[in-house]
Formats: C-alpha cells, sequence, structure tokens
C-alpha cells in the first residue's frame, strides 16, 4: 500500500542545481499553472496545487475529476487520501505527548505497550519507531494484510497481524522504512490518550488548527467531498505485452480505512494550515517542531541510474523527511498507494509551502520537480 524505501527517497529529491534560490514570480506561477495544464490534458495528472509562502497563496489550481462516474470536479476543498504523509500527524501526535511528559524517545516500546512479546520488541523504543530503525517490516504486502483490509477499521487490528514476526535486524543498527512501526505509533497513541488514535488526531490535529476537510473517511461510505483514487493498470506479466487502456476505482486495493501509519483523507488548505501551525508553535512549541523535522539517521541510497546525477542526501526524522537541494533546506513526506500519489514540501528558511495531491498514482513528482527548479534555482 505504500512505497517502498527507495519510492520515498526518490519522491524526495531532484538533481542537485547549480544556482541560488530565487522567488516565484508571476512568470515563475504562469510557467507551472501551463506546466501542469499540459500534464492534466494529457491524463497524466488529476488533483491540486498549492504555493504558498508564509500565509501567502502564491497559487492554487484544481485539475480532474473527483469522481468519474459521477461526473464531479477536483475542487480545491477536495479530500485526497494522502497515505504516508499522514506519518506527519503521528509523528506531531507523539511529539504532543512528549511535551506533555507522558512519554520520552526513549522509552522502551514494551513499557507502554506490555502485551507484545518481549522477545521480539524488548529493545525497541519509540525513537526507533519514528525513525525506521527498529527492525520492524512492512505488513501491507503479507497475505494477513490482504485477508482484513476491506474490514479492519481499529489501528489494534493492524497491532496484530505481525505481532509474531520475528525481527528484520537489531534495533538502531540499520534502516529499513516500517509501516507497521508507526502502526505501533498509533497504539501508544490510545494507550496514552486513553482514546482512539483517530479521535486523538482529529482533536488535538484537525479540530485544533481547523483542518475542516481532513478526516479518517472510510471506503465503504460514499464521502462527498473525497476524491475517489483511480489506479494505472498492473501491466501484463509479459513486458512485450501493453498495459490495458484506462485507470481503475482503487477502493478494493487498499485498506478501508487510514491509519497511523497513513491513508487520512485531507485537502491542500487544510495542509497548508497544518504547515503555518507548525511553524507558529500552534500544535508542538517551535522547539519540538525543529526537533521532530531534523534528520536524525541517513537514509540508504539505491544506486544510481545510469545517466543521473547522484542523488542528494535524506534523512528520517519523526515523521518527516529532511534533504537539502542546492542548499535549500526542505522538510515533509510523501505518500502513495494506486490511485493515490501525494507530497507536502516546507522550506521553513525560505518561507514556501507547497503541497501536491492527485487521485493518480506516479503523478505528482513532475510537479514536484518543476517547483524545486523553480524555488531552488534552474
Amino acid at each position: 500500500m505504500k512505497r517502498t524505501l527507495i519510492n520515498f527517497f526518490l519522491m524526495m529529491l531532484i538533481s542537485v542545481l547549480p544556482l541560488a534560490a530565487k522567488p516565484l514570480g508571476a512568470p515563475a506561477i504562469t510557467g507551472l499553472e501551463k506546466y501542469v495544464d499540459g500534464l492534466a490534458k494529457t491524463d497524466r495528472f488529476s488533483g491540486v496545487v498549492l504555493v504558498a509562502k508564509g500565509p501567502k497563496i502564491l497559487f492554487q489550481k484544481a485539475w480532474g475529476k473527483a469522481d468519474v462516474d459521477r461526473a464531479r470536479d477536483n475542487t480545491l476543498e477536495t479530500s485526497f487520501d494522502i497515505a504516508s504523509m499522514g506519518k506527519m500527524y503521528t509523528g506531531v501526535a507523539i511529539a504532543q505527548l512528549v511535551e506533555d511528559k507522558k512519554l520520552d524517545y526513549k522509552d522502551r516500546l514494551v513499557s507502554i505497550l506490555p502485551y507484545l512479546p518481549e522477545d521480539i520488541f524488548g529493545k525497541i523504543t519509540i525513537e526507533q519507531l519514528l525513525t525506521h530503525t527498529s527492525g520492524l517490516g512492512n505488513m501491507f504486502a503479507a497475505p494477513t494484510f490482504m485477508a482484513i483490509k476491506d474490514t479492519a477499521k481499529s489501528i489494534r487490528s493492524y497491532v496484530d497481524l505481525n505481532i509474531h514476526e520475528p525481527l528484520l535486524f537489531e534495533p538502531g543498527t540499520q534502516v529499513q522504512y516500517s509501516n507497521y512501526a508507526y502502526i505501533l505509533l498509533g497504539a501508544v497513541i490510545e494507550k496514552l490518550s486513553g482514546g482512539s488514535y483517530y479521535d486523538y488526531v482529529t482533536t488535538h490535529i484537525f479540530n485544533a488548527t481547523n483542518m475542516s476537510h481532513s478526516a479518517f473517511d472510510e471506503g465503504d461510505r460514499y464521502e462527498p467531498n473525497a476524491a475517489i483514487g483511480y489506479a494505472s493498470p498492473m501491466a501484463p506479466p509479459d513486458a512485450k505485452t501493453p498495459p490495458p487502456p484506462g485507470r481503475m476505482n482503487n477502493k478494493r486495493m487498499i485498506g478501508v480505512k487510514g491509519t497511523s501509519a497513513g491513508g487520512v483523507f485531507s485537502s491542500a488548505p487544510d495542509l497548508l494550515k497544518f504547515s503555518r501551525a507548525l511553524q507558529k508553535g500552534k500544535l508542538i512549541s517551535k522547539k519540538s517542531f525543529k526537533n521532530i523535522s531534523q534528520g536524525k539517521v541517513s537514509v540508504p541510497k539505491p544506486p544510481t541510474p545510469p545517466g543521473m546525477k547522484p542523488l542528494p542526501d535524506l534523512k528520517f526524522a519523526y515523521g518527516f523527511g529532511e534533504s537539502f537541494i542546492n542548499g535549500e533546506r526542505i522538510i515533509g513526506h510523501n505518500g502513495g498507494a494506486p490511485g493515490v500519489d501525494a507530497q507536502m514540501d516546507i522550506y521553513p528558511d525560505l518561507g514556501y509551502t507547497v503541497i501536491v495531491l492527485s487521485n493518480y498514482d506516479h503523478a505528482v513528482m513532475p510537479v514536484i520537480d518543476h517547483i524545486r527548479n523553480i524555488i531552488c534555482g534552474k
């Protein structure tokens, strides 16, 4: 359901650029609109692009259909499945609990969730869950996930999926992107808050910042403001046979409800509110935000493809990724699944927030690259 470690890395990078950052003026905005118009006309993009500097929105526009069968257009207020971008909400929720003295990043997981087997989970800390260094794996490709994905609507139902799976490595010794680690963080939030993960995030993040178009929508119910995802058809095993035409409704391909690992629905204006609230110290202190967004562990680089420049460094933080493009710091997260693609780039030093949401898969990165070229220099 969520992208692999390599895909996460690829979503956060672009070639190193030679010139200094420059402001996003009217010609650049016009060029951006023309560029995305071209992608939409060739059915390579459907969704929303929003670019802001501080609280001022410099550009925002929607393209494509939120629901093809009902001929419902995407609008600026449409909510999109943001997949693993939701890990940022989990990272902020954990930081709130730390600020409330209910938790420490160095706490052992089993001290909070004692029902977890000591022989597997005994050495894992909260920090290791956040930074993908726990040794836990990914659950979304497992047959056990496929068996419950259409009915599971609780964090605990996902906790039970991998509870007896052995670790991939000794905690703290390697880096391996893990959705299951973030499921366990959701369980920690539930234990310490005394309520559900969904209620906690709704109350302490969405309601606290007036994010009125963000929610944990359920796929077995029609949500009139949510975009339906449209997945690219699977290519046939025979590489010589072209894939079938058209896109498919993704409702039967992903989990029925999001989790602490991702799958929440948010609109682009809501995500801007989230970005602004973090930078202004409204959800957590500015000190805490700096801590959770500052890279902690380096992500191993995949091999450089032929003809491409070496990839810039990327580090995992606490629910956020941190990278540098031409010396400019970018923090945020991406998300992807069948019929889902999303990314938010926050430029804390320059003041920009860039949000690109799509109900097509593999649609966002060309737009992100285009905007990074403008902001970071070309």
